[in-house]
């Protein structure tokens, strides 16, 4: 039974090619990164709908510095109540006009400006936020991909040959040439296996339907990824202390706290100069109503200021002044703590990095494997051995990807805690 079962193995475990996997099934469309960003900036809704929001406060700039429209009005002769006669507008006739026009005082058309101005900054600003949030959204579900797929491939692969040997030893069971306890051990181990390859499809399948939502397209995509893609990310030419300075300045969500601050300091402003009442500046002509015929004179007005000096307002407006003071304060504080704890995660990934050659130690187990397959061929280790080291392959795969997948993400969230691009290539 020793023999048939050698023969049995060495016809199924030369064809294992655990050093070389073959390719999973690929999905309909194979893209790189700058594709997907590319695509995501014309395509995502939620920016394009930002976008308007931002051409939409430029045009309340245009439209803040706008002086107010005048007024019109006439008086047409009716007669008199001795003598009801409408309209009567002719030689003998009475008729009136006035015109208007709102002049206003203590800078608030300029001040109305400086308000607009702001809110087109805050929707500028809303949109970086926006973009900032999202890219870093499609740059982790792209790497999730990649990952995940690279460790489905070596799975796909394990699943493939551990058939052939549950397939042959299935006929060799009925042939009573091997013991009914080893198949259930290897059926066990492939189920096992197959539980894996369908928990990692899962979680592929969420990551696409995280990067169709923002591409907003039907496709399946396979990631790729060039060594010359991952190179700049290093913290080589990166100083925490610069990182965090510029993260509490030019970070959208700080920028966007900024304005505000700004907002509220201008609106102070506004409502101070809003108790200074505006002036109304205007002529008249009326046509024989006066004490002389064509009489043409000029109006002032302006509103006596004796109960409402717009007080409430005032107060309430430097009120808002400390509030949006002490939240830039906080939104500075979280982006530095932020900035702090991406920046460790990184240190803390890449002291394991390159404390330990990922790349050699997987050359090195595949050559380890191998050599596992053709002494279990020979009969040199048992069954249950053999499984040890099959399992431990497809969990060095697994781990290994989720290592480095980890440390992508570790420096796209230090570019997204700074609000900028630190490692292009």
């Amino acid at each position: 039974m020793r023999t048939i079962r050698m023969l049995i193995l060495s016809g199924c475990v030369s064809c294992l090619g655990f050093i070389q996997p073959s390719q999973a099934q690929s999905p309909s469309k194979q893209v790189s990164l700058q594709t997907v960003e590319d695509s995501f900036l014309v395509k995502n809704y939620l920016l394009l709908a930002q976008r308007y929001q931002v051409d939409a406060s430029k045009a309340l700039i245009r439209q803040a510095k706008m002086w107010s429209n005048p007024s019109f009005s006439t008086v047409l002769g009716f007669g008199s109540t001795d003598h009801f006669k409408p309209f009567d507008v002719g030689s003998g006739g009475e008729t009136q006009y006035n015109v208007d026009q709102l002049i206003q005082l203590a800078g608030k058309r300029n001040k109305s400006i400086q308000i607009a101005a702001a809110a087109a900054k805050m929707s500028e600003a809303t949109f970086d936020e926006l973009v900032r949030t999202l890219r870093l959204q499609l740059r982790e579900n792209f790497y999730n991909i990649y990952y995940q797929q690279q460790t489905e491939k070596v799975l796909d692969e394990q699943l493939g040959n551990l058939q052939k040997i549950v397939d042959a030893y299935v006929t060799a069971d009925k042939k009573g040439s091997v013991a009914h306890s080893d198949l259930v051990r290897l059926q066990a181990l492939q189920v096992g296996i197959e539980n894996d390859y369908a928990d990692l499809k899962q979680q592929e399948l969420a990551s696409q339907k995280n990067l169709q939502q923002l591409l907003h397209t039907r496709d399946f995509y396979e990631a790729t990824l060039q060594p010359a893609d991952l190179a700049s990310y290093n913290l080589d030419k990166i100083q925490l202390p610069q990182l965090l300075d510029s993260a509490t300045q030019n970070r959208p969500d700080v920028r966007i706290a900024a304005v505000q601050y700004q907002t509220a300091q201008l609106n102070y402003r506004l409502q101070k100069s809003l108790a200074v009442p505006d002036l109304h500046l205007g002529g008249t002509y009326d046509k024989q109503g006066s004490y002389i015929n064509n009489f043409v004179g000029l109006t002032l007005g302006i509103d006596l200021p004796v109960w409402n000096r717009n007080q409430g307002n005032i107060r309430a407006a430097q009120l808002q002044i400390g509030s949006e003071k002490q939240q830039l304060l906080q939104q500075q504080s979280i982006a530095e703590t932020e900035v702090l704890n991406a920046y460790q995660r990184i240190v803390a990934l890449e002291k394991r990095y390159k404390g330990f050659d990922l790349h050699l130690f997987q050359h090195e187990f595949d050559a380890l494997i191998d050599e596992v397959a053709k002494n279990f061929s020979k009969g040199n280790i048992s069954l249950l051995q053999f499984i040890d080291y099959f399992n431990s392959y497809s969990d060095n795969a697994k781990n290994i990807n989720k290592f480095l997948s980890n440390r992508v993400s570790a420096y796209e969230e230090l570019n997204y805690a700074t609000g900028q691009e630190l490692f292009k290539n």
